[in-house]
């Protein structure tokens, strides 16, 4: 089974997919993570850090470090049949088929604000302003490389959830539940 989450800044795509990676014994693999690695400066700790935005804006100018991460983890998907990828694109750019699970994870802008506030203890009008900034940024990395709207278009998912009244148990719970059904388990 491969099951891909996305979503947007602090929706809990990245909670969400490594608790189902540990949940079905699955492999993780964090878009993220690699991204940073083929960047320059690799030692930032959030996106939504100075030196993070600065990293965002670089994509912005050259798409080199997208195009080759997605190349590189549509490789790995294709070599992996159980197999949980974070990433924003992967959903659009990886063809749909009984084998692949697609899921978006989204929330409203105040509660993902407050998650960035606690996650990186800055206050909630900072981390409000900066997840606004970052969500805009990245998005428009991907409508310039791919043509996508990481957003609102949603075609792609097989199921799409809101996190914001949802603990990342019951967030858990409630996908593992759809993914036994989904691959019929």
């Amino acid at each position: 089974m491969i099951i891909t989450v996305s979503g947007i800044t602090a929706s809990g795509k990245t909670t969400l997919a490594k608790g189902l990676a540990d949940e079905l014994n699955l492999e993780y693999i964090s878009g993220s993570s690699k991204l940073k690695a083929l960047l320059p400066v690799k030692t930032f700790n959030s996106w939504e850090s100075k030196d993070g935005m600065k990293m965002i804006h670089l994509r912005l100018k050259n798409p080199v470090f997208d195009k080759k991460l997605d190349l590189a983890l549509l490789r790995t998907i294709r070599k992996s049949d159980n197999i949980v990828v974070d990433s924003w694109t992967i959903p659009w750019l990886l063809k749909s088929n009984d084998n692949i699970l697609k899921i978006y994870v989204k929330a409203p802008i105040d509660v993902r604000a407050r998650r960035v506030s606690v996650r990186d203890n800055i206050p909630y009008k900072s981390a409000l302003e900066i997840t606004k900034k970052k969500d805009l940024l990245t998005a428009g990395v991907y409508k310039k490389l791919y043509k996508i709207d990481v957003a609102k278009d949603l075609a792609p998912f097989d199921l799409v959830i809101d996190s914001s009244k949802l603990d990342k148990d019951n967030l858990r719970d409630l996908c593992v539940d759809f993914i036994f059904k989904f691959f019929k388990v």
